[in-house]
């Protein structure tokens, strides 16, 4: 039986955590799983009944945060890297990727048959990373993260540095077939728009409180409402205090995490994606985007980073200009004026998930990948991954 290890190792919970279970409904049988996970809420979550196959263990650090935590998950990996000396691993995160150095150090190896899933732009310590794990293969959400110079190119990545890299994208499970739900007026509200992200410099918020006082302004009832994490302490408290301040309670709204987006991706007119280029962004693939295809629902986004390859302007979204609020706010207008444009981009949206994002087939992709000349055999999915991912 071939083994596979998920370092998921960090104190917060968002797409990568939110990967590695959608990973876990379908990896194929044959694989033995060790998942190391450290935030409460991904553990929790994975304990769920179901949420781990059958020949999976899950592996629980309390933190990473501290010197002896580290040691202590670096001496968990090395045991279980020699007890299974075969065992291949994909790192996703970048805690997990320096509790991979320091293994490394004792088990020079370890590279070999190690995967990098580089999902951001935030890592640091690059140099000890990829020095002591020099053989590893990198992993990206996007060809985005190899263009932006000065990152992981030219110095890691060949061809000018000496680590090979491959795109496996994001996915979503299509679980129910996603229901057009109409839209509600009752009394003064006209629907919502959503916005999932967590509270930081560059994910939009600032853009979309300046929004819904745009909307207010027109005499617009469309609301916004954001839900995530709070990874600014500073700015969360500064943004409510200003929506309070400027009466927007009931146009801009600023939620806690909602750990699975389902039931408010069918409630909502669509989904809005205000990264910006700038303060750790852009969004090195979007995962919001594809979730809230799964559902039908179309896309506002700006244009930039991975959202502005990944949408088609027109066909399954609408990409304005980063920071064109103005624009932003027309375009809530628009789709909420016209239902038939909200099914047709959502549908479209829905059609390229099939294609391209469904989780069974990237996760077979993946699966290509990592056991590449191990003999796996996929589990069947209905859909294929297209050659344009491979």
């Amino acid at each position: 039986m071939k083994t596979l290890i998920l370092l998921s190792l960090g104190s917060g919970y968002g797409g990568a955590e939110r990967s590695v279970e959608t990973i876990l409904q379908h990896l194929p049988d044959g694989i033995k799983v060790l998942v190391y996970a450290q935030n409460r809420l991904h553990i929790e979550r994975l304990l769920c009944p179901g949420a781990l196959p059958r020949n999976a263990k899950l592996i629980r650090a309390a933190s990473t945060d501290s010197a002896w935590s580290k040691r202590w998950a670096s001496l968990r990996l090395l045991y279980d890297c020699l007890k299974n000396p075969d065992a291949k691993i994909v790192i996703n995160t970048q805690a997990s990727a320096l509790i991979a150095a320091m293994t490394a150090k004792f088990l020079p190896a370890l590279g070999k048959r190690s995967f990098i899933y580089v999902r951001d732009f935030l890592w640091t310590d690059l140099d000890y990373i990829f020095g002591r794990l020099s053989d590893a293969k990198i992993l990206l959400p996007s060809a985005v993260v190899a263009k932006r110079l000065g990152y992981l190119s030219p110095y890691y990545l060949q061809p000018f540095g000496p680590m090979s890299h491959s795109v496996v994208p994001d996915m979503v499970a299509l679980l129910t077939p996603p229901t057009q739900q109409p839209l509600q007026q009752a009394g003064n509200n006209v629907g919502f728009f959503l916005h999932l992200a967590t509270v930081n410099g560059w994910k939009g918020h600032s853009d979309l409180l300046v929004t819904a006082s745009i909307l207010r302004s027109s005499g617009s009832a469309i609301q916004v409402r954001s839900y995530g994490p709070v990874g600014d302490s500073a700015l969360d408290t500064k943004l409510r205090r200003l929506i309070a301040s400027l009466d927007l309670g009931e146009f801009y709204q600023i939620n806690d995490h909602a750990p699975d987006p389902t039931t408010l991706l069918k409630a909502c007119v669509g989904l809005v994606v205000t990264s910006r280029s700038h303060s750790g962004g852009p969004e090195t693939f979007g995962r919001a985007v594809i979730e809230a295809w799964a559902q039908g629902k179309p896309v506002i986004a700006y244009n930039c980073g991975a959202v502005g390859e990944l949408i088609d302007h027109g066909v399954d979204g609408v990409l304005i200009d980063e920071g064109d609020t103005t624009a932003l706010a027309d375009a809530m207008r628009t789709l909420i004026e016209s239902p038939q444009t909200c099914q047709r981009l959502g549908q479209a949206g829905l059609e390229k998930v099939k294609r391209l994002y469904e989780a069974g087939a990237v996760t077979n992709l993946l699966i290509d990948r990592v056991f590449s000349s191990d003999g796996i055999q996929r589990k069947s999915t209905p859909t294929d991954t297209p050659a344009s991912l491979l």
